[in-house]
């Protein structure tokens, strides 16, 4: 399954106006569809907007892959490849240099009206 991020940092042209964002989600699902397996789904929010474009992995019986940024189109293309492939081990090594480790990183919430922010 691939989990597509698409809330207010990831996948919106204001903040990445160089990424075709709507070819990036179809590149992705044609990618799955010919794999035969798995779907992809869009979420508001993945939580991890130090790294948008991001996009994640979930593959059977092996650990979920958090990638980004994937803002480029030879990113979208080796992610796109890997999951042609059906996305097996090894993951190559354009695909392993987005990964990153999933850990939670506040976001800060604007609390009143003024200007502050609490973690």
């Amino acid at each position: 399954r691939v989990v597509v991020c698409r809330g207010c940092c990831c996948g919106t042209a204001r903040k990445h106006p160089a990424t075709d964002h709507d070819a990036q989600l179809t590149s992705l699902r044609d990618a799955v569809t010919e794999a035969g397996a798995g779907s992809v789904a869009v979420v508001d929010c993945l939580g991890r907007c130090d790294r948008s474009n991001v996009i994640v992995i979930k593959r059977a019986r092996r650990r979920a892959l958090w990638m980004g940024p994937v803002l480029d189109s030879a990113a979208t293309t080796a992610v796109t490849e890997w999951l042609r492939a059906g996305a097996p081990d090894p993951v190559p090594p354009a695909v392993e240099a987005l990964v990153f480790e999933r850990r939670h990183t506040p976001t800060p919430v604007r609390v009143g009206r003024g200007p502050e922010l609490r973690r």
